[in-house]
């Protein structure tokens, strides 16, 4: 994912783009949305990558995960009255998998599943957290204390949903 090298911290702009990012935007969506071009969404996100020391490949998902694990975007908000999402240990495992590694076999093999399933453990995944991918996912993931270190993203959450809800 990324390297023990200090980051850069990302730009004002860069931080509007990649808080579109971390809830699971494309480019030309966060394009739209911040009425740029695309090809400048996409410098930015190539900046992103390289001011996280990540790979020049990198997948979305481990992109966000470095954003916020390095702090340099909130996590994006949980969705409003939805069921709560409790994830269980292959979950957990998945969910890892999905924002350390950027290659579908070296997912499958940090989850411990066979390549063959990961589309469709992944889309379940997806489904069950109300993500609508997997970089979402990811984010939610930090959003709920489930990724990042150690009790880093659950202290700066509340320990539960207000009353009625629900995620």
């Amino acid at each position: 994912m990324t390297t023990t090298t200090p980051i850069t911290p990302i730009t004002p702009a860069q931080k509007r783009l990649a808080a579109h990012l971390v809830q699971g935007l494309s480019n030309s969506e966060i394009a739209t949305e911040e009425y740029l071009a695309p090809n400048t969404v996409s410098s930015h996100v190539r900046g992103m990558r390289q001011n996280l020391n990540c790979p020049p490949r990198s997948s979305r998902p481990v992109l966000a995960h470095a954003l916020l694990l390095h702090g340099q975007v909130e996590a994006p908000p949980l969705p409003p009255l939805r069921p709560a999402f409790v994830a269980n240990e292959d979950e957990r495992l998945l969910l890892r998998a999905i924002a350390e590694h950027s290659s579908p076999a070296d997912i499958a093999r940090a989850a411990k599943i066979a390549p063959c399933d990961l589309k469709s453990r992944t889309e379940a995944l997806v489904r069950a957290a109300w993500a609508t991918d997997s970089t979402h996912l990811v984010g939610l993931g930090h959003a709920l204390g489930l990724l990042g270190a150690a009790g880093h993203d659950a202290a700066s959450r509340p320990a539960a949903a207000p009353e009625g809800a629900g995620l």
